[in-house]
């Protein structure tokens, strides 16, 4: 294959591997967090999605999982239309989870932040340490029903564990747009290169 061919095949490459990439991931948990409370870790959560370094917010309190584990997940954009493949299967949850997060990073106090982050868990059998799961979640599921595209196209996805291991995390990647002004930026730069091997 010569070299100018070569040049395109690439980003074509790299389009239909992005493309591939988004119904599931490869998740991976390598055992840092925040920090503990009652007994648990505290998100962000560090690891990897798909071999990058990714930070995960746990939404899952009824799986528990150990350090140095990996799994595979469905992803679903928040964006989508179904949510049928993941644990609370409405997206106003997940809105409203993406709330509680924004509040909880929004705060360096660790008691707020373990609240909002028992809140969240209060969904799937988290307990309630604190006594403000309810004012919190109601909280919420106000802010969210009043402003409905609150959190859509910041690039929050949904990982559900594929299976029986792993839990349910929400992060936040790239938007797809800005992976493609990246690729239309790159087949820019290799039409030029073309230019100039033709001249």
């Amino acid at each position: 294959m010569d070299l100018k061919r070569l040049l395109w095949v690439i980003p074509v490459v790299l389009v239909l591997a992005f493309a591939a990439s988004a119904e599931t991931a490869s998740v991976y948990f390598n055992g840092g967090y925040a920090f503990g409370n009652n007994g648990y870790g505290i998100p962000p959560y560090q690891g990897t999605l798909n071999g990058n370094s990714a930070q995960f917010f746990c939404v899952d309190f009824s799986h528990d999982i150990t350090p140095n584990t990996g799994w595979n997940a469905t992803v679903t954009d928040l964006n989508g239309a179904s949510f049928a493949s993941t644990l609370q299967g409405k997206q106003i949850d997940y809105q409203a989870f993406v709330y509680l997060i924004s509040e909880m990073m929004s705060t360096s106090n660790q008691t707020q932040q373990a609240e909002y982050q028992w809140a969240i868990w209060s969904l799937s059998g988290g307990g309630d340490p604190y006594g403000t799961d309810a004012s919190l979640w109601s909280a919420a599921l106000a802010y969210v029903t009043g402003n409905p595209t609150y959190a859509l196209n910041q690039g929050w996805e949904i990982l559900t564990p594929i299976g029986s291991y792993g839990q349910e995390f929400l992060v936040q990647t790239p938007e797809p747009s800005s992976v493609l002004l990246l690729g239309f930026g790159v087949l820019g730069l290799l039409g030029m290169t073309l230019k100039k091997l033709s001249a």
